[in-house]
């Protein structure tokens, strides 16, 4: 490969925590003891053992037509007690002094499906505020017959029939070793891999993570992660916010077709509306940052609210602080999530929803021991790095006759710096490799949604973007002693999305799901026809069987298509990838879900994707399909042709006992295959190829006090996963350059030893009366299992090193909310 030159900020991030916690100076230490004890001692007074109860709220709608639902019973069971209540002609509905803790809440209304949600949580210092929207009843032969919605992992988007399920944000906290991130709670689902303990990154079935998508509010954003890098969806530090998100949906394969542009899985994130009728407040002190958050009610007669939280890391205001750190690279970002909504305007509802966030940090090798060398390279040198995004989302909800017009409008932005020099042996720095891009979109998002029976939901839309980029990154040519440009691009690329589907409940136990999506690239008038269908048919009133069916295409990133290559006949750079097509993925997928009891699930799936018109070289193994499995930028890929193929296949299974009777657990294993043929017309392992993952998760809960007002949770993690594929190191090319060199004819054909990780986390929660805090000890890896990351060349030794992956790791967690 050219050139890795790789940010290794994911590994680094991580180390960097780790030595503050091990090897600081006691100031750090003493001031986060201090802060700490300054707000307990504070809150004492408060958080005295009391009976604590708090309000649970909400609207209820109609699902297909965002119209109020009147008069619905309402009931709300704890382990105590049961409380009930009706909705308003607006919906509404209020039951206060209910007792704090877990709870679930049942929902029945005329010519309404029945609704049933599980697990939810009540603390002392926050209310409840739900958002329930309610599916009419099918009729069949003039007979009403109700269906009550009890699964708690079914999808927001009743469009999804086969793998897909809903998370909420109640499983980021609890699982051990997510630290609050989607991504890295995803990871423990069917079917996922994760980046390992260095990234969030997300493997779906043998794809590269290039290939997920990144929906917010009905927008596809970007990568929004700290210190992401070129053609990576994901990095060490999650920017989106877990308080302010709400329940939302991630698809692993066969995605209805409202989703394009994507191979591989969908995140679609929603956000939560900030409480419209008193002020609430949130701080927080963990891995993540110090953060700080507010929501409250900006007209409440007119119900509309706002809320805002805003976060900075954690190393970089103890540096700001002026706590000495005692070690060079101090990963510093910020990040803030808004969100305001006006449901009641002349105009319909209107929704402001904006997240974004920068980094950078400096990894110096000049600054430190001599012996101590950099990060996976094997030689000395420094690295600056960082990257920013934004999206800002503007949506508006019209109702009209049996449904709804939502149009959405948004901008996002998206920066990458970096700058690496090599040191050299008369420790003078030389640039090796810069880059400075920049990508800016205008979207728009429009679909009409309509019941146009009771068996019959439409639901149809365009999506239009305009994308100004202007990227640029050169790197030094030894052969040529001069600087060559990789990309050096200025200019904007429209491109626009078609997409139509339908639900159609035949009766009571057949559904299909059917659409068609369509996708066209002015860049180089490249398009695509994607159909989608999927059938779902109920055994039993438990049992469901579902076969799924998908075209996907995703066109290349930005950097393939603006890649240069120099022509010295003619002096001058031409770019070579212009005129590539769309990749194209098809997915077979076949579902059975069992509800056993309440509270059990057993879910198994198995499926097979083809890939196709994947961008290779000729005559050479190089294949786009395994870009995102390697730490730094993409490599240097001309003269592109879409005639590589790949397929995917497996089996997964899920037994899973949702939280009840304090105490949850979740099994997921996934094994298969994932294989592609490069340039050459062979046949080799994808880079993602790891053929099997174990995930095994378990937690319990004490309600502790004569009030019952402290919880006390133990959660356990446990992963086992074939080993992480790399390409070999080609010593005698190594020794004669001074640097790695690898064995591009045979990529990713070695692999690493099995992976097997353990994480353990500990909480404790606090209910004063109106207080509410919380302390968590999330342990990372607790058996500091020495699990390989990467292999390079010493050239110091002439040997090969390997650089493990984060070993054990504390993370140490405070929120107070009020």
């Amino acid at each position: 490969m050219a050139f890795f030159y790789a940010l290794f900020v994911m590994k680094t991030t991580f180390k960097e925590y780790k030595m503050v916690l091990v090897n600081c100076d006691s100031k750090f230490f003493s001031m986060f003891k201090h802060i700490i004890s300054i707000i307990c001692l504070s809150l004492t007074g408060i958080c005295v053992a009391q009976i604590s109860t708090q309000t649970v709220r909400g609207v209820i709608s109609d699902k297909e037509t965002k119209t109020s639902i009147q008069n619905a019973f309402v009931q709300i069971s704890s382990s105590e007690k049961k409380y009930t209540g009706y909705t308003n002609e607006q919906g509404e509905f209020q039951i206060d002094s209910v007792l704090i803790g877990r709870f679930s809440l049942s929902v029945n209304a005329k010519n309404y499906a029945g609704y049933v949600q599980k697990d939810l949580i009540l603390n002392s210092a926050k209310e409840a505020v739900l958002v329930i929207n309610l599916e009419v009843s099918i009729a069949l032969e003039a007979v009403q017959i109700n269906v009550t919605k009890t699964d708690p992992a079914r999808t927001n988007n009743d469009m999804v029939t086969v793998s897909g399920r809903q998370f909420s944000t109640d499983q980021t906290n609890r699982y051990a070793g997510s630290l609050m991130d989607p991504s890295r709670m995803a990871a423990n689902f069917a079917g996922v891999n994760g980046g390992g303990g260095q990234r969030n990154d997300i493997i779906v079935r043998g794809n590269s993570p290039t290939g997920l998508l990144w929906r917010l509010e009905g927008i596809d954003i970007p990568n929004p992660n700290h210190f992401s890098s070129q053609g990576a969806t994901g990095g060490p530090v999650s920017i989106l916010n877990n308080n302010n998100l709400a329940n939302s949906d991630f698809l692993t394969s066969a995605f209805p077709a409202e989703y394009g542009n994507a191979t591989g899985a969908v995140f679609d994130l929603k956000m939560r509306t900030g409480n419209n009728k008193k002020n609430e407040f949130t701080g927080q002190i963990g891995f993540n940052g110090f953060e700080g958050g507010a929501e409250g009610p900006i007209n409440k007669s007119k119900r509309s609210s706002y809320m805002i939280n805003y976060r900075y890391s954690t190393l970089g205001a103890f540096e700001a602080l002026g706590i000495s750190l005692t070690f060079a690279g101090v990963p510093k970002y910020q990040d803030f999530t808004a969100k305001l909504n006006f449901p009641k305007t002349k105009t319909g509802e209107w929704d402001i929803t904006a997240i974004g966030g920068k980094s950078s940090v400096q990894l110096l090798d000049s600054k430190k021991d001599s012996t101590d060398l950099s990060f996976g390279f094997g030689a000395p040198n420094d690295l600056n790095n960082g990257s920013a995004m934004l999206a800002a989302i503007l949506s508006n909800t019209q109702k009209i006759h049996n449904g709804y017009i939502k149009l959405i409008a948004a901008y996002t932005y998206e920066n990458r710096f970096t700058q690496f020099d090599t040191i050299a042996p008369n420790k003078q720095n030389f640039q090796t490799y810069a880059e400075n891009s920049n990508i800016n979109k205008l979207l728009f998002h429009g679909f009409l949604n309509k019941r146009i029976s009771p068996k019959l939901i439409f639901r149809a839309g365009i999506m239009a973007n305009v994308q100004n980029a202007q990227v640029k990154d050169s790197l030094w040519s030894d052969s040529f002693q001069r600087y060559q440009n990789l990309r050096n691009f200025n200019g904007s690329t429209p491109k626009h999305q078609l997409y139509a589907q339908l639900k159609y409940n035949i009766n009571t136990r057949l559904l299909i799901n059917a659409g068609l999506h369509h996708q066209f690239l002015y860049l180089n008038n490249k398009k695509t026809i994607e159909p989608r269908m999927a059938v779902q048919y109920k055994l039993n009133k438990k049992a469901t069987l579902s076969i799924g069916y998908g075209s996907h295409a995703q066109q290349q990133s930005t950097e393939i298509y603006f890649a240069e290559e120099y022509d010295f006949a003619k002096n001058t750079y031409r770019r070579t990838n212009e005129n590539l097509g769309f990749t194209n993925s098809t997915h077979f997928v076949i579902g059975y879900d069992q509800l056993i009891g309440r509270n059990f699930r057993l879910k198994a799936e198995t499926y097979y994707q083809k890939l196709k018109n994947i961008p290779v070289k000729p005559n050479d193994p190089f294949s786009v399909i395994n870009l995102g499995a390697d730490f730094g930028g993409l490599p240097l890929a001309n003269n592109l042709e879409n005639k590589g193929t790949g397929t995917n296949y497996g089996v997964e299974l899920t037994l899973e006992k949702f939280f009840s009777n304090h105490f949850y657990y979740l099994l997921t294993t996934s094994i298969y295959d994932s294989k592609y043929t490069g340039g050459d017309g062979i046949q080799r392992n994808t880079a993602f190829n790891s053929n099997y993952v174990v995930n095994g998760l378990a937690g319990y809960e004490w309600s502790l006090g004569k009030k019952k007002n402290q919880v006390l949770g133990l959660n356990l993690k446990l992963t086992q996963a074939g080993g992480r594929r790399y390409t070999g190191i080609d010593i005698p090319a190594s020794l004669q350059s001074g640097t790695t060199e690898y064995n591009d004819m045979n990529p990713y054909g070695e692999q690493f030893k099995t992976y097997f990780r353990t994480d353990f986390k500990i909480s404790y929660k606090l209910n004063g009366k109106k207080v509410t805090q919380e302390w968590a000890l999330d342990i990372q890896n607790i058996f500091d299992t020495q699990n390989p990351l990467t292999a390079s060349f010493n050239r110091d030794t002439g040997k090969v090193r390997i650089e493990n992956q984060q070993g054990r790791l504390p993370m140490v967690f405070y929120r107070i909310q009020f």
